[in-house]
This record gives C-alpha cells, structure tokens and sequence, in this order.
C-alpha cells in the first residue's frame, strides 16, 4: 500500500475515495435485507398452511388469512425482526431465541383450543401447524451455518437469515492495533469492511480507507462514511468511559459498537461472559482434548480406520499390483514423520516418485512454489511416475495411513503430519500444531492443501487444535469427500 502524508491531530485523509462513493448502496442494504427476511417468513406461514391443510382437511377462511399476519407479528413482538434489523452479525442463539419464544406463544394458543374445546374440529391440526411454523422458520434461520451444503443452505445465506455480509464499518484504534483487524477484514468472505479508521494518535501510514485522528471524531466518521458499526479495538486512551460516551454517541445514530477481544481463530463456542462486579470479563475455555469426548474421538477414528482397511482390501491390493508393476521399487513407501508431542513415528504411503528421488535438491528447491520456505510442493514434479500422479490426484497414496491410524499413530482428522526437518524450522505457533496426533485429513486437507500459502496451512491447523470438537471432525468427514471429488491442490 502505498505512503500518504502523516496525518496529524484533528486532521482527515482520504485514502480510498472508491469506499466513500460506495457507501450509498449500502446503506440500503438493511432495509432490503429485513424485507426480503420478512418475505421469506411469510412464504414460511403460507407453506405450513398448505402442509396442514393436506394433513387435516381445509381450513377456516378467517384462520387462512389471520395465520401467516398472526405468525409475522408475534416474531416481530419476540424481538427477532428488530434483531436481524440492528444486529450486524447474530451468533446461532440470537436467531433462534426469538422463533422459539413466538413457537412457544404459538403452540400454548393451540394447546388451550384443544383443551377447552377437545371435540372441536382441527384443534390437532393447530398443534401440527404451530410445530410446522416454528420447524419451517428454525430452517431458514439456521441454514446459513449447516455445515452440509445444499438449496437450503445456499438460500438461507442469501437471505441473510444469520448475520448481513459486507457491512461497511469504522475501525477505532491505535494504528498498530488496527493493522491486524484490517488484514483480516479485508479476507474474502469477511461479513464486516472497513470504510474509515480512527486512530487514537497520529501514525506515518494511513490504512488505506478515509482515516481521521482522534478517538472523539469516530461519530464523525461514522456520519461520514455511513458506516453501521464501529470496531473498537481496546488500548491507551480508549479507557471504559471514553468507550462509554461513545456508545452514547452511537447509539443516537443508531449505530452497533463491536469491542474486539484480541482473539484470533477462537471458537464462539469456547467463550462466555463471566462477571467480577460490575467488571465483564471473556471467559475462554480450553481445546477440551480430554475426558469422554477424546476418548470417544480415539475410539471412533480407530474402529472406522479399522473398518475401511478391510473393507478397501481389494482397492489396495489393486493399486499395490500397479505400483509394482510400472515401477522399480516397493509398494509403499516409509517416511519419519513428526506425531504427537515430536514423537517421530514411520507415516505410510504408497509410492508415488521414483525409487531413490524422496530428496529435494536444490534445483528443486529453487522451484518451490510454496511461500514461506517450510513447505515444498511442485505441481510439475518431474520425480512422480505417472502412475503417482493418478494416485495423488484421488489421495490414494494416502490410505496406507489407516495402518497408522489402527496403531494410535495418526489420527482420521487432525493437522498433516510434519516432517523432522519442518518441525526444526517452526518457531511457536507452528509448533502447537503438534498439540494433537496429525491426521489423514483435516482443515487443510479439505481447504486447498497445496494451493494454500504455509502461513494460511498453520492458521488452518491451529484453528483445529484450538477449536476442536465432534461435530467440527464430522463436518470435515463431509467436506472431505468433496475436496477429494475436486481434486483442489492434489498434486
């Protein structure tokens, strides 16, 4: 990015004119959005109708025409269209909290028909048509996050049922602390986009976006850029009633404040809010790679690796017959790897290169194609045999990895597994990656694997040690299938 004059205190640069000119649209964006929502919910209530009709037989008139305005109002009364308006990213609970409080209000109207009046023709056909409205909505909000894609998903995300993507924002912070934030806002996919930055004091660079000085000229900023929310990222200066008068000022603009927490690639559900007076405090629980839920994972990938070795047996005695027979050497092919906690175990696989060629020299190495240095991955590797190549392109050559796994090795998911001469190169985060057994597949194995740079490799793999749970190793169990279906960075 290129230099701008230093700004000074009371001073405004304007680095990207492109993001002010922007603004206009997005501004429209909520509006559209909540009507859009509000359309999706409608169509909701007019489905479980129909469902309830096929069911029970026709319905009262009045009923038909009073069920889906009935069902919009009592959502919006429980909060959740006025959520979806204000809140910029709702976590899972925010969405549904408010479905489930009118399904409750809903399902106690159908309760007391059915037993103040039991006899009374399609009492049951209200409970069935409270328990579809209540599914039905749940659905749509929840789809965005299902971790199976699907119409369903691809929907819900379009219509923002959890979260509004792109939403222009004010970065506040000392410069040095804002720098992170904006690098990973920045990232493809990002629901939030800096328009502006405050900066505490005056700093040589700007960011890039319109930048004022001065943590009071945020509201300004904010008016300014049509910003509807500003990150406030904690540090000198920025004490609680500095923070507070701020949110005073936002809140007439009806403009969200977001606090960062310095956490990067933590799970929402390893935090809560804990209490010390009237002092709030992050609470950040640990990976939990203990207890049952471990056990049940060891257990679990070792039966299964057992399972698909026998029941893969006649693929691989096929793809061992083709190794042999169209190329000198063994079969497989025996590498020290780096496991859990540095033990050093000897990794499976089948041959892929010519016998003898396993080192990299230095031509080679001049041709890596991966930043960084650690890694080394070339598409055109002149030292695989064609055979090789067909393998690699369906991960075949990694299935002899299940014996790892039987043995308590490897793991089904978990980080790849390093080499010595990689893990002598790592300094200390890389080298948390060793925290948990490697794995056959994982993040990265399902997110690109050789086309991803050795930094976005490292923060894949601790965002899994971190991270962990069950349904994370069955979600990418899923994934898993159609990353080796694609062939993405397979070679």
């Amino acid at each position: 990015m290129s230099s701008v004059p230093v700004p000074t205190s009371g001073s405004t640069v304007v680095a990207d004119t492109a993001s002010v000119l922007d603004v206009a649209p997005r501004l429209l964006r909520p509006g559209l959005q909540l009507a859009t929502a509000v359309a999706a919910d409608l169509a909701v209530a007019v489905g479980a109708l129909g469902l309830a009709t096929l069911a029970g037989g026709p319905m009262a008139p009045g009923l038909v025409l009073c069920v889906p305005l009935v069902w919009l109002l009592l959502l919006a009364v429980a909060g959740d269209h006025t959520a979806r308006r204000r809140r910029l990213m709702p976590a899972l609970g925010d969405a549904v909290r408010p479905v489930l409080r009118a399904g409750a209000v809903a399902g106690l109207a159908g309760w007391v028909v059915s037993v103040r009046a039991p006899d009374a023709a399609g009492s049951e056909q209200l409970m069935l048509l409270a328990a579809l409205l209540v599914g039905g909505t749940l659905l749509l909000r929840t789809a965005p996050v299902l971790p199976v894609p699907g119409p369903v998903t691809a929907l819900g995300r379009r219509l923002g049922a959890v979260g509004t993507p792109a939403t222009p924002v004010v970065v506040l912070g000392h410069a040095g602390d804002v720098a992170p934030v904006l690098d990973e806002l920045r990232r493809p996919g990002r629901p939030l986009t800096p328009v502006g930055v405050c900066l505490v004091e005056p700093a040589a660079h700007t960011a890039g976006v319109v930048t004022m000085i001065g943590c009071e000229r945020t509201a300004e900023l904010v008016d300014r850029t049509g910003a509807q929310a500003v990150v406030v990222v904690p540090g000198p200066g920025l004490d609680p009633s500095v923070v507070r008068r701020l949110g005073w000022e936002l809140e007439a603009r009806r403009v969200e404040m977001l606090m960062g927490t310095g956490l990067v690639d933590v799970s929402s559900a390893r935090t809560s809010v804990a209490y010390a007076g009237a002092l709030r405090l992050l609470r950040v629980r640990d990976a939990g790679r203990h207890g049952a839920r471990w056990a049940v994972k060891v257990a679990w990938e070792r039966l299964a690796a057992a399972a698909a070795l026998i029941l893969l047996a006649p693929l691989l005695l096929a793809v061992t017959l083709a190794v042999r027979t169209t190329s000198p050497g063994p079969a497989l092919f025996r590498q020290t790897r780096v496991g859990r906690d540095g033990r050093p175990f000897t990794m499976l696989k089948f041959r892929t290169m010519r016998q003898g060629t396993e080192t990299v020299d230095q031509t080679l190495a001049a041709r890596n194609e991966v930043a960084g240095g650690v890694l080394f991955k070339l598409r055109q590797d002149p030292r695989i045999t064609p055979v090789g190549r067909v393998l690699r392109r369906y991960s075949l050559d990694e299935l002899p990895q299940l014996l790892n796994v039987v043995r308590g090795e490897m793991s089904l998911i978990g980080p790849r597994p390093a080499l010595p001469q990689e893990v002598a190169r790592y300094d200390a985060d890389p080298r948390r990656r060793l925290a948990v057994r490697p794995g056959l597949t994982g993040l990265w194995q399902v997110s690109g694997r050789s086309d991803l740079s050795w930094e976005e490799t490292v923060r894949l793999d601790l965002s899994y040690v971190d991270n962990w749970s069950l349904g994370l190793d069955l979600a990418i169990v899923a994934r898993t299938v159609g990353a080796v279906l694609g062939h993405r960075g397979a070679y």
